[in-house]
């Protein structure tokens, strides 16, 4: 009974009232519960608080956005499911989410063959290099980009050699993956590579393989909790090599999990907590300050880097529909969001095209480390 309450409660979460005449229906597809709903939800608040904020201003060409979404619980085959429902059921003209790639990866072909736009949230690569792409599109930047920030840096820094720690998930091998394939063109070399369970909760038979080998940094490829973990059993075994995250792991639950262990850690991220510090004539400055002030407070706390990627998601389907003036034709909207150009969003700068549906590259990736429990810019 509790299931089918709470089932409920998240549907008018996203429904809201819905208003009288035509409404552009978008669905959402996030893990508001299971292992990834520290993500999940923030970024279906993120969507909540823009598609309110277009409806509190008349709408796109006077239509109201009815947003229609249902918990994917990080379960590929209910983000099928849940993705058929949307589709057949609900009628949407396109859709937001998943926030994990194997449930991305599970509703491809699905949606390739109904033909209907979906913006992901999910970090893998393989999300939008891995055919059929034409109506997938994702927010945040591809790992390569996320990788070559961190291959940068050890290359000015003198390092070399890195042991890679994942997990045994879409997103981790993909990273690993991706690690092999770009590291020549810095000069950089994996020595040691060990992964680890989604439900893992001790980490440090790996780290102890990766000490033995003496690499001279440690990468964490891996979302969620798991991260602060393996910070925590690295500084445990009185690791003294830098320890560096992905790009989903700049996120309050870290610094929670890892507690001090988390000092020093350095990650790819968006510019979300440090727009403070960034120069004046950064462009995307201003817009990051207002999203951080509108967010923080509706809910209370700021916006981290995976509310970011939810974020521009949302800003860039609104800005499709703004093009093709409220229309719910599928290809119509398809092809706007491919053509968008130049847009200053919370993760960067996006110019998608055919042969890029993310839009992004290392340019708009930071390294941000943690210094006394906050995030400083790394530069």
């Amino acid at each position: 009974m509790k299931k089918i309450l709470l089932s409920l409660l998240v549907i008018l979460s996203f429904t809201g009232s819905l208003v009288a005449g035509e409404v552009i229906k978008i669905g959402g597809l996030f893990a508001l519960t299971g292992p990834a709903a520290h993500i999940g939800i923030s970024q279906k608040e993120a969507c909540d608080l823009i598609f309110q904020d277009v409806n509190s201003k008349g709408g796109i060409n006077g239509k109201k956005i009815e947003f229609i979404g249902y918990d994917t619980e990080s379960d590929p085959t209910k983000t099928l499911m849940n993705t058929k429902k949307l589709v057949e059921n609900d009628g949407v003209a396109l859709i937001i989410g998943p926030t994990t790639t194997g449930s991305g990866m599970a509703i491809k072909p699905y949606i390739d063959s109904v033909k209907v736009p979906i913006f992901m949230h999910a970090g893998s690569d393989v999300i939008i290099d891995k055919p059929p792409v034409k109506y997938v599109f994702k927010s945040p930047y591809r790992s390569s980009s996320a990788l070559g920030k961190i291959f940068e840096y050890m290359k000015a820094n003198g390092l070399k050699t890195y042991g890679f720690i994942y997990a045994a998930d879409g997103f981790g091998k993909d990273g690993f993956t991706v690690a092999k394939q770009i590291e020549a063109n810095y000069g950089v070399k994996m020595t040691t590579s060990e992964s680890f369970g989604t439900k893992d909760v001790d980490m440090t038979p790996q780290l102890v393989k990766m000490k033995e080998n003496k690499p001279d940094v440690i990468i964490c490829w891996t979302i969620g909790p798991a991260g602060g973990i393996v910070a925590k059993n690295k500084k445990r075994l009185d690791m003294k090599q830098p320890l560096f995250q992905c790009h989903g792991q700049c996120d309050p639950i870290f610094l929670k999990v890892a507690g001090d262990a988390a000092e020093g850690v350095i990650m790819p991220a968006t510019k979300v907590y440090v727009s403070e510090q960034l120069a004046d004539n950064d462009p995307q400055k201003k817009k990051i300050q207002e999203f951080v002030k509108m967010f923080t407070k509706k809910f209370g706390n700021p916006p981290g880097t995976m509310v970011a990627y939810g974020v521009d998601a949302a800003y860039i389907v609104v800005d499709a529909l703004e093009k093709t003036k409220g229309s719910t034709d599928k290809d119509k909207l398809r092809d706007a969001i491919e053509n968008t150009k130049g847009y200053i969003g919370i993760s960067g700068i996006y110019d998608l095209s055919p042969t890029d549906h993310n839009g992004l590259d290392i340019k708009d990736v930071v390294l941000v480390k943690v210094a006394n429990g906050k995030w400083e810019l790394v530069k």
